[in-house]
């Protein structure tokens, strides 16, 4: 072997070492430690002010060229007309006197009618005002601000704003409102100028109070003023609302029927405006208000009329359109079918719903049944997932008896006890778990040890009249229920279960029973709402006949219903999103009307107006928040000053949509509560409560005789597996019957207190009611 190979074997073997000796300490210095499976947290990315800036200026000229391409709908004579809706507010105010002294302020004599829509040209402006004129009734006036681009209230110098005329504003406030005017008549005739002064000082505050933005009442007698009205109308530009500027809509400037045996409806209505808010897209369906939802079937510019027979391209990539054109839908176009297509599921498809199984011989709590003869080792211990969550430092007994924090008035005084048969009440006072019949040890004495006699049937009588006497004077369950002693608690209570914990025991929401709706299974159901709702706002600007185009649309609907939109003083017509007709359970956060008096029950037959809908509603109303197995207590009334959810079945509605709950009286219409829509979900499951109270008849330290809260042992042992609760904190469950009157020993996890209530909670669940369109005269 060469001297250069060996050089070369010996510099391989010293390299071949050191890899190894490098090795073999690499592997002893990391000797039991765990390779991580991916690289760390990573520090959030701080934009730099160079970002910041350049991100700033993004939006600055994003929102300006959306805001130049919004103002060219009324750019110029060939522009769209400003929409303004003339709205008095008192008995005594004339909304074409207010119009005609507008007009005369330019020196325009065009004749006024009393109610409806006219377009006045304003030269001096280079402008077109579109006037809606409406008769003092109540959804009137709602329809007008819907639609107006501006709202001129008008007051009167001589009367005060009526009860009508304040719950019309505060409706109006409540669906929201864009740019808004204020002007007063008969200013002329108060004695002084001193005296006007005031009565504008006082108008002033008033409707301050509601649009803090007005910083003057004009004078509908003084010319300038006028003139100062019509220069803000002509040259301003509105504020707009927002959920309805999130779709297309059209203010009607004819409408007319056109008969149509092709058509499945037999005819169409054809209604000329200009299209605002988004592009209005052939594909999406239309509402009518007071008609209902309906398709479209074209959409003609208004220069070709109907006799265009091709279609054209509509938008030119920047918002503008060339040419004439008809828009027809696609086979994209929305079915105005309310119901889903119902999947045939299988019988292993977990989303199968499921009836309640019929069991004769024991209460449901929680999921189980629990039968009465099997004794009392079957009745389930609670696990650690059904206690408390304990603060950190306190012990488990200690945190038993923390009052919960979000439960409502669980022992108030007694309102509203009497305005059903049976309420709701919490099972728990404290927020503990309920014990079971292995929570606690032997008592003492035993039951059987201990001497009992059955009273003679009038002395029961006897004392049970007085005792429920007293208890009247003093109620502070405001849930319970009586039962008479004839009374089967097992049939009266049939559909109620027993829940260890409201909030955190589990409840199956695709159970059925007898009352669930027809159609539960036919509702939308929607696996991310946010997102469908995002998508469906998002899509409603992509396609469709640009905002600013004068057209005439064909809408498939039968004569009877153009029939009842023309005796309207205002049809105007409004796009829905995609999915916008399918009913759901609609969940509505509202808050009660603080100038209403009237107790508001639930299950009460209202009005629903959701953005430009109305429909027949008896909402269910329960608790707002969110619970971890999402059962919400169900309330018997809305409470002032308590916001509430409000569960319907009714079409859903994307955005943020107002909503107001209204009410027809000998009054006339009232608002009841206003608020907007939540989400849509049927998983929510609205739990009634009914309590049952006992009377200690015998006390011996944890051991305790109740009457009173039955009457005959077979009631006993089918509501056995349900705990118990007191008023003054204890928790306990029954161990057996004695005798035949209803009498029944249980076990309290401490001494009991004989001025003291005991009580067992029953849980029903009350289903969503279906909606019905409100077709009534406005």
């Amino acid at each position: 072997m060469s001297h250069h190979h060996r050089s070369s074997l010996k510099q391989n073997q010293k390299s071949f070492k050191s890899k190894h000796a490098s090795k073999s300490s690499l592997k002893a210095k990391n000797k039991g430690k765990i390779e991580k499976s991916g690289p760390g947290p990573q520090k959030p990315h701080v934009a730099s002010k160079l970002e910041r800036r350049n991100k700033a200026k993004q939006l600055m000229l994003t929102k300006k060229s959306e805001l130049i391409l919004s103002r060219k709908l009324f750019d110029g004579r060939k522009g769209a007309p400003r929409v303004v809706a003339v709205i008095p507010l008192c008995p005594d105010v004339e909304a074409d006197l207010i119009v005609r002294n507008l007009n005369a302020s330019l020196g325009i004599t065009t004749d006024v009618p009393y109610s409806g829509v006219f377009t006045v040209p304003i030269d001096r402006f280079n402008q077109k005002i579109q006037y809606i004129l409406t008769p003092r009734h109540m959804t009137s006036m709602l329809n007008a601000a819907q639609a107006a681009d501006f709202v001129v209230f008008g007051l009167s110098a001589k009367q005060e704003v009526d009860h009508f005329g304040e719950t019309c504003l505060r409706s109006i406030v409540a669906q929201g409102v864009s740019t808004v005017y204020t002007v007063v008549q008969h200013l002329e005739q108060v004695e002084s100028a001193r005296m006007q002064t005031e009565v504008r000082k006082s108008l002033l505050s008033f409707i301050t109070h509601f649009f803090a933005e007005q910083e003057k009442v004009f004078s509908i007698e003084a010319q300038q003023d006028c003139l100062n009205v019509v220069r803000a109308l002509a040259q301003q530009f509105p504020k707009g609302v927002q959920w309805r500027d999130s779709r297309a809509y059209l203010v009607a400037d004819r409408a007319w029927y056109e008969e149509d045996a092709a058509q499945p409806t037999g005819g169409l209505i054809a209604v000329e405006g200009v299209v605002r808010g988004k592009k209005m897209n052939p594909d999406r369906l239309v509402h009518l208000p007071g008609a209902g939802d309906f398709q479209i079937d074209r959409i003609c510019s208004v220069a070709t009329g109907a006799s265009v027979e091709n279609s054209m391209q509509l938008d030119n990539g920047d918002g503008a359109f060339s040419g004439n054109f008809v828009a027809y839908p696609t086979e994209d176009q929305d079915s105005t079918d309310p119901f889903v297509q119902e999947v045939a599921r299988g019988e292993d498809d977990d989303t199968m719903l499921h009836e309640m199984p019929e069991i004769s011989e024991g209460v449901k709590l929680d999921d189980h049944f629990y039968l009465h003869d099997e004794g009392e080792d079957e009745i389930e211990t609670p696990t650690l997932k059904d206690k408390n969550r304990i603060p950190r430092g306190m012990s488990e007994y200690q945190a038993r008896w923390i009052i919960e924090e979000n439960s409502d008035d669980e022992f108030d005084d007694g309102e509203g006890s009497g305005a059903e048969s049976d309420g709701e009440m919490e099972l728990d006072e404290h927020d503990g778990y309920a014990p079971t019949a292995t929570d606690y040890a032997a008592t003492e004495i035993d039951a059987q040890s201990e001497m009992f006699v059955d009273l003679s049937p009038e002395e029961e009588a006897k004392q049970l009249k007085a005792y429920r006497e007293r208890e009247r004077e003093e109620l502070e369950f405001p849930d319970e229920v009586e039962l008479s002693p004839e009374m089967s608690a097992k049939e009266r209570f049939a559909r109620y279960r027993g829940l260890r914990n409201l909030r955190t025991s589990p409840w199956d929401a695709d159970e059925t029973d007898a009352r669930t709706p027809e159609d539960w299974n036919r509702l939308a159901r929607f696996q991310n709402f946010r997102a469908s709702r995002n998508r469906a706002l998002k899509e409603a600007g992509a396609n469709g006949v640009p905002t600013g185009t004068r057209v005439i649309m064909y809408i498939r609907a039968p004569k009877h219903s153009y029939d009842a939109l023309s005796t309207k003083s205002l049809l105007t017509v409004f796009s829905l999103l995609r999915y916008e007709n399918k009913k759901v359970v609609l969940n509505l956060s509202v808050t009660p009307n603080t100038e209403y008096e009237e107790p508001i029950p639930t299950k009460d037959s209202l009005i629903l107006q959701c953005g430009p809908r109305r429909y027949r509603v008896n909402p269910i109303f329960s608790e707002t928040g969110r619970t971890p197995n999402h059962v919400y207590k169900l309330e018997r009334f809305l409470h002032q000053g308590v916001t509430a959810m409000a569960s319907v079945i009714a079409p859903v509605s994307f955005g943020n949509t107002p909503v107001l709950l209204l009410k027809e009286t000998d009054k006339g219409i009232e608002l009841v509560a206003s608020g907007s829509v939540e989400n849509a979900d049927s998983s929510r499951v609205m739990a009634k409560r009914t309590v049952l109270s006992g009377y200690p008849y015998k006390i011996h330290k944890k051991l305790v005789t109740i009457r009173y809260m039955f009457f005959n042992a077979e009631d006993i042992a089918w509501f056995k597996a349900v705990p118990l609760f007191t008023k003054m904190g204890r928790l306990g469950y029954i161990k057996e019957s004695i005798g035949t009157h209803g009498y029944f020993k249980c076990t309290f996890n401490g001494p009991i207190n004989a001025q003291d209530t005991v009580a067992m909670a029953l849980y029903k669940r009350v289903w969503p009611r279906d909606s019905e369109l409100w077709d009534g005269a406005y």
